[in-house]
């Protein structure tokens, strides 16, 4: 265990051991190591030191936040439930995130501007993403969406300019408000046939965006601005016999017929 701490006074070892912290103390020195209840993260630093972080449960960001400089790849582990509200905010030199099977949820904002991460995969155990969870990570690539997510919160990849590659798992139901807004490099994308409503916003500023595949024979629904600044002379790909998309491509406001993109029944 290499996160240690070294209480100078009673007070401060009490006071620890009156928080959800517990403490546990070596023999041979008068240091101790700090357990956290309760979840398990590994932190790699940008001088190769290793931190440990053991439990079940939630990963906060009071937790990890003393790292939030230094650190450059988390290996979070099989016993953490949710990553919580900005647990990794702003962490900029993080390159790598691996996410264990347990974990249910990302919390609001929770990898929010961590510019140098490239890419992310979030296991089919996660079923929601929360608000703003990587927004400004303008370095990200590639997202990979496992299959248990139903629900991408609002501005969940918002200005991920750098954003080239999306794979949305099969059971999201709804894409909500700004998910992609400002995404500016993403070239396509394709929408499982689970989606039923798309928000306001969600392609936004995508100005590079020209190809959208549907896999919904019912058009998911849309509003005026869902597509509002994509890239000119785009296709819609939708399936043969499919209907509702008539919607997708009227010309008024922003909607894909603005544009004048074509759609293609396949």
């Amino acid at each position: 265990m290499l996160y240690l701490k070294l209480f100078q006074t009673e007070q401060e070892k009490q006071a620890c051991e009156d928080t959800q912290e517990y403490v546990s103390y070596t023999e041979d020195t008068d240091k101790v190591s700090i357990h956290y209840e309760p979840f398990f993260c590994k932190l790699t630093l940008n001088n190769g030191e290793i931190i440990e972080i053991e439990g079940s449960g939630e990963l906060t960001s009071a937790m990890t936040k003393a790292y939030s400089a230094t650190t450059v790849s988390a290996k979070i582990g099989d016993l953490c439930t949710s990553i919580g509200y900005n647990a990794f905010y702003n962490y900029s030199g993080l390159t790598s995130v691996t996410i264990g099977s347990s974990v249910t949820s990302i919390g609001d904002s929770a990898f929010g501007k961590c510019s140098g991460l490239t890419s992310i995969t979030i296991p089919d155990s996660v079923n929601s993403i929360g608000i703003s969870a990587f927004t400004n990570c303008g370095g990200l690539t590639r997202v990979t969406i496992g299959n248990g997510v139903t629900s991408i919160g609002i501005g969940a990849f918002n200005t991920c300019s750098g954003l080239t590659s999306v794979t949305i798992g099969s059971s999201v139901t709804s894409i909500d408000n700004n998910v992609f807004v400002r995404c500016s490099s993403l070239t396509s994308i394709t929408i499982p046939n689970s989606v039923t409503s798309i928000g306001n916003y969600v392609f936004s500023g995508c100005t590079s965006l020209s190809s959208i595949t549907s896999l919904a024979t019912t058009a998911p629904t849309i509003t005026s601005y869902t597509f509002q600044n994509v890239k000119s002379n785009g296709t819609l790909y939708v399936p043969s016999g499919s209907s509702g998309y008539d919607v997708w491509m009227g010309t008024g406001n922003y909607y894909l017929g603005k544009y004048n993109w074509t759609k293609v029944e396949q």
